[in-house]
């Protein structure tokens, strides 16, 4: 069954309906020109790397009896002998659709677009669709992050999302690989996976997420098995020791609210020294986080002077 109808095609709004496919693009409306699909290259952008065959199918039979209306997004690459060569920006499944169609063009904007600009056009489109999973979108965060240098908050600005969105998408890459295939197949939702990061190793990791996916755990299940997890290897200190004590709990509060990240207390026993412990992300937010608290302490000193 087709999700939702595109209208007429193309070719029955601006003409040319007499079968005829010229190798060279031709003008389809303001701005927005009839390319051969031969000529549209993949992007090496492109954050989605999972194809719904239904749902792609569902597209290909509504583009083969009415062409494509919503126009894909490329860019200029290098022209080859019979003509020139774009990369494609956003609309992979439609230009796989229409390629299992059979049609020969399709309906392009041509953008002039860094590599930087690139990426984020195509997650955003991506993301307004909600067609990445989790670990798509997470690695094109972290590809933003390593590859351009932008903090999570500038992440954040560009796509349209929240900080912490971000970091969270981000935090989950450390899940071991069989774990993130889950995620990527479905079998496993971020909200049931994200409570495995507490857990100290990749095989504890990995454990868990069987027992959650074979037994149809929910998410706050995944969070009683982690924390059951930390309680059986004494990790209950880690932010529970503190619950009832208002002061801590108001200080944890405060800490979180002005660095922006999960702060852990955890309280000396005997002898042995109590410890503060801070979230970080990446490397970048690792700089941010210590020149952030270098520049309090330097606040601090002058205060006292």
């Amino acid at each position: 069954m087709i999700r939702k109808p595109l209208g007429r095609g193309l070719d029955a709004l601006i003409g040319g309906g007499d079968g005829e496919n010229a190798a060279r693009p031709r003008e389809a409306g303001p701005g927005v020109t009839m390319t051969p699909v031969a000529q549209i290259l993949p992007g090496p952008y492109q954050p989605r790397q999972s194809f719904n065959p239904e749902r792609l199918e569902e597209l290909r039979r509504a583009i083969e009896s009415q062409g494509v209306i919503e126009p894909l997004i490329v860019r200029r690459a290098a022209s080859a002998a019979d003509g020139p060569r774009y990369e494609l920006i956003a609309g992979e499944r439609r230009l796989r659709a229409a390629r299992a169609a059979g049609l020969e063009t399709v309906p392009v904007i041509v953008r002039e677009l860094n590599d930087r600009a690139a990426l984020e056009m195509s997650l955003v489109e991506n993301l307004a669709r909600e067609e990445l999973n989790a670990v798509e979108e997470g690695r094109a965060f972290a590809r933003l992050s390593r590859e351009f240098g932008l903090s999570h908050d500038q992440i954040a600005a560009r796509i349209g999302k929240s900080r912490p969105h971000v970091s969270n998408a981000i935090r989950l890459l450390d899940l071991p690989e069989p774990v993130l295939e889950m995620i990527a197949e479905g079998r496993l939702s971020a909200g049931q996976a994200r409570p495995l990061l507490a857990l100290p190793s990749a095989e504890a990791r990995l454990s868990a997420a069987r027992r959650i996916v074979e037994g149809g755990i929910n998410a706050r299940g995944a969070e009683e098995i982690a924390s059951a997890h930390r309680r059986r290897n004494g990790g209950a200190s880690h932010g529970a020791s503190h619950a009832s004590d208002p002061n801590l709990n108001a200080l944890v509060e405060e800490l979180q609210r002005a660095l922006k990240r999960k702060v852990r207390v955890v309280r000396r026993r005997g002898k042995t020294p109590g410890r503060l412990e801070l979230d970080y992300y990446d490397d970048n937010d690792l700089t941010a986080l210590a020149a952030m608290l270098a520049a309090a302490g330097s606040r601090l000193a002058s205060a006292h002077q």
